[in-house]
């Protein structure tokens, strides 16, 4: 099984395209995120009714998760709207021009927490939203140790900055040891991110320090209803686990499944 944790939609696509692109790629399943919709209330709700219309043509392999805008004050009822009404599966954040720490978007967390899904943030250099990489350094998500249910995962291992990426994971684990958490909260997804010149580096130190049970696989892709751009980046990956890193088959169908089902539940 492959599935992909780490989909962009861009507003204009079909669920009925996106099914049959993955089945000519061999994706079971995929995370679908909603398109960006600006700075307004009017704006996050229509993100959210696209995403909960597209994801009718097969809720189980398509599995929608609304961005949200943490600033905005309808942001904690739409989160729950996009769950408990849209039947979307996670939420997806991308800190632009907002620190993971600040509190005045810790309502939208204690919705989270409530509700029981996971998110999944951007971390890591951002080319989009201007100067806004400096507030997706790892180490700032730290905060969510103050919501312990919350499970979530930092996306492109938080390239450039991987090794505070892999060591921010290993601060989570700690807070299980030490009973603080009674689950690991922090996944990694591997989604590049990371250039070829860094990524096996970065994947074999995770691996070493973490083990193979919290890494996640994910595309990027930007182009749902084409086939090969779903597979552009997979068959690149699993060359890289299979000859470089010599990964086991137990450990790649982690990786390319297993995972990301934990990070769900």
């Amino acid at each position: 099984m492959i599935c992909d944790c780490h989909v962009h939609s861009r507003g204009t696509e079909n669920g009925e395209g996106i099914l049959r692109a993955m089945d000519k790629a061999g994706i079971d399943r995929i995370c679908l995120f909603a398109p960006y919709r600006g700075e307004s209330d009017e704006g996050q709700r229509e993100s959210t009714d696209f995403m909960a219309r597209l994801v009718k043509a097969d809720p189980d392999r398509i599995l929608g998760f609304a961005w949200i805008e943490p600033r905005l004050d309808i942001a904690a009822e739409e989160t729950e709207r996009a769950i408990a009404e849209c039947g979307l599966k996670g939420i997806k954040m991308i800190p632009h021009h907002w620190y993971p720490y600040d509190e005045q978007i810790f309502s939208v967390y204690a919705k989270v927490q409530e509700l029981g899904v996971p998110m999944i943030f951007h971390s890591g250099i951002l080319f989009g939203f201007m100067d806004s990489s400096r507030f997706c350094r790892p180490v700032h998500f730290e905060a969510l140790l103050h919501f312990p249910r919350v499970k979530f995962a930092l996306a492109h291992m938080s390239w450039p900055w991987t090794d505070e990426c892999i060591a921010t994971a290993g601060r989570f684990r700690a807070a299980v040891r030490r009973g603080e958490s009674t689950q690991q909260q922090m996944y990694i997804d591997i989604t590049p991110g990371t250039p070829p010149a860094w990524r096996a580096d970065a994947l074999r130190k995770a691996l070493d320090y973490l083990g193979d049970d919290f890494l996640i696989y994910g595309s990027d892709c930007g182009k749902s209803m084409e086939p090969e751009a779903l597979l552009g980046k997979l068959n690149a990956d699993l060359k890289l686990f299979s000859e470089e890193l010599q990964l086991s088959a137990a450990t790649q169908e982690k990786i390319l499944s297993r995972n990301l089902m934990r990070l769900l539940e």
